[in-house]
């Protein structure tokens, strides 16, 4: 009996009586254990999403299969996947369990990661992209509807865990494929034990209730909608169409074909931006839960802009290039995160799952977007002029819009964690 209720204590995906929420706010351990559990998947998605861009210019051409699937329409598919199930994942989470959720869409994603590892034609391969873009879909705003709906006061820092680890599978994809190219499917093999593994963290370590308070009525979206909100989702709409067209989609083809670089040099290029977002992921959400939300996503939104004019038009040296796309990084590594915990400020507490669903909804209706646009300007290696109207300008638009959002203050949650309690609140 007391090795039992030891267990239920360690194992906090076992007991029943805590929800995450009052766990969380125990102590400052289980906050940290929580968040990194939960914060896993965002691993899963950077590591699948970065060995198969940097792997697409292999992967397609050899395969058969109609040759109308290129690396840009594979990729929307993927996207299409992920925008549609985004309102799935966000709707889930304000009405159902989030663990169950959470458990369902990496077992999906796993499940078809692993077998594009074993496509042998194209439409095989749009649909194994298609499904994992559907797992996405579902884990990507369930996750940070968890890590950011804990409390106000941890927002900016629990969801930059989210971040911090797609940070780290972004930089360590490109080593991981490229000693494997032209063969392409250990990578994904790796994958799909590396879910595996996730899940069985998340059953052991996320208890099964979120929080103790009455469920959203209506569709979940009726309370959403505000100027923050708005101003938000066309920020990162067209930071989706950059993101896709010029990064996940084409990137990799214009360093190895555009610019002539080797598997190595590119692959070192490409990590930089990973590299970018583990380092400064953390350190801006800390900022953010100090002084604002809102100024952390406009510097963010800085960064990205930055770092893509110099991806593109500036520099095309070794080192201008990985400077570049450490700073693209550095802010596209936490910017969605950041932007989507201030949409969760700007909404009521019942209602953060369906905004956090939308917002990566809009999001990847960009993405969706991107692919095709970048495709459709290269023409002869134009690359220059497809990364001008497909990722510069967009990200400069991007810019422009959250400088009009309103910094929120205000606490949506009535919870407070006890390890951030003053000893006279105890």
């Amino acid at each position: 009996m007391i090795w039992s209720d030891m267990e239920n204590r360690v194992l906090l995906g076992l007991q029943r009586a805590e929800t995450v929420r009052q766990a969380a706010g125990e102590s400052l351990r289980k906050f940290v254990l929580i968040s990194i559990i939960a914060g896993l998947p965002a691993f899963l998605e950077a590591f699948d999403s970065e060995i198969y861009s940097f792997g697409s210019t292999y992967i397609v051409p050899s395969l058969t299969g109609p040759p109308f699937l290129t690396i840009g329409l594979i990729v929307t598919g993927y996207a299409v996947g992920i925008a549609v199930f985004s309102l799935v994942g966000g709707f889930a989470f304000d009405r159902f369990s989030v663990k169950s959720t959470i458990l369902i869409s990496v077992a999906v994603f796993s499940a078809a990661t692993f077998a594009t590892g074993f496509v042998t034609n194209t439409p095989e391969l749009f649909a194994s992209r298609f499904v994992v873009g559907i797992g996405v879909g579902m884990f990507q705003p369930a996750g940070v509807s968890l890590l950011g709906d804990l409390f106000f006061e941890t927002r900016g820092k629990a969801v930059s865990v989210w971040a911090t680890f797609f940070g780290v599978g972004l930089f360590t994809s490109p080593y991981t494929i490229s000693p494997f190219l032209p063969a392409f499917r250990v990578p994904f093999e790796i994958s799909g034990v590396l879910a595996v593994i996730i899940l069985a963290l998340i059953y052991l370590f996320i208890p099964a209730t979120f929080k103790k308070v009455e469920r959203a009525s209506g569709t979940g979206f009726r309370g959403i909608f505000n100027r923050n909100v708005v101003l938000l989702s066309v920020s990162i709409f067209f930071f989706g169409i950059a993101l896709f067209a010029g990064y996940i989609g084409y990137f990799s083809d214009y360093l190895i074909n555009g610019l002539h670089f080797t598997h190595s040099s590119a692959a070192v290029i490409a990590s930089s931006a990973g590299l970018g977002g583990f380092i400064c992921a953390f350190p801006i959400g800390f900022v953010a839960d100090r002084v604002g939300r809102k100024y952390m996503v406009v510097l963010t939104s800085a960064l990205v802009a930055a770092g893509s004019a110099g991806m593109f038009l500036l520099t095309t040296s070794y080192s201008g290039l990985i400077a570049s796309t450490f700073i693209f990084g550095a802010g596209w590594g936490v910017y969605v995160d950041i932007l989507v915990a201030l949409g969760q400020d700007s909404v009521s507490d019942t209602v953060v799952g369906a905004v956090t669903g939308f917002l990566f909804f809009i999001f990847n209706v960009g993405t969706i977007i991107g692919g095709p646009l970048y495709g459709a300007l290269l023409g002869s290696n134009h690359f220059r002029l497809a990364s001008t109207v497909s990722v510069v300008i967009p990200t400069l638009i991007a810019l422009i819009v959250v400088l009009f959002t309103r910094s929120v203050t205000r606490s949506n949650i009535e919870e407070r964690p006890k390890f951030l309690s003053s000893p006279s609140d105890r």
